[in-house]
């Protein structure tokens, strides 16, 4: 649904501050779902299909894309324009074109954790799952915040069989006094739970 005829003018004050509510909010709600859709691995085997798009799309939007657009194509190293098209791609499940412009906001902003963290959700979708766990452990690097670790407990665990990496991520968790109270109780439930699969024989004890 991408428009890139590039003919706005750039973003004014108030178009700016719609920008900063629709990123918030956006943030907000992918974390969410991520997080759901991580701690039941089962549901996304297949991965979702790309969101249709829906008659009568606001105007208002894509007067928001196509300035963001011409944005990056003046300063292509324009963090925030970047990320905010990034996630306007993750929203419309456009994974690769928001993997792609997430990695670019990465480049150009290397200490945020936000960008870092969408990235890794854009790779996990495309069950780029080694990828999305680098980009999982670069972003605890900078900032070891619970989520990151929770998704990184996953995905060693349940996609890399590499069950006592991520346990001990999932244990980071209970450790940390500033997680939040649910998200503790959703890994401790994942530790007491078999890992899906087979274990391994030597792992089998008589």
């Amino acid at each position: 649904m991408t428009n890139s005829t590039l003919t706005m003018n750039p973003l004014d004050g108030g178009r700016k501050l719609v920008l900063l509510a629709v990123c918030v909010g956006l943030a907000a709600m992918l974390g969410a779902s991520f997080l759901y859709r991580l701690s039941n691995p089962t549901l996304v085997q297949q991965g979702r299909q790309a969101a249709a798009q829906e008659e009568g799309e606001h105007s208002g939007e894509m007067e928001i894309v196509s300035a963001l657009m011409q944005k990056v194509q003046q300063n292509p190293n324009d963090a925030g324009a970047l990320f905010a098209l990034g996630q306007h791609f993750l929203d419309h499940s456009d994974w690769a074109r928001a993997e792609g412009f997430l990695a670019r906001a990465v480049v150009a902003s290397p200490a945020d954790p936000q960008p870092l963290y969408m990235l890794g959700i854009a790779q996990y979708q495309q069950q780029s799952f080694e990828k999305a766990a680098e980009t999982f452990e670069r972003l605890i690097e900078i900032d070891p915040q619970p989520a990151a670790r929770y998704n990184l407990g996953i995905l060693y665990r349940h996609y890399m069989k590499a069950e006592a990496k991520g346990n001990a991520h999932l244990k980071a968790i209970l450790d940390d006094p500033k997680a939040p109270e649910d998200l503790k109780a959703q890994a401790r439930q994942e530790l007491e739970s078999a890992v899906h699969g087979d274990k391994k024989p030597q792992d089998k004890k008589q």
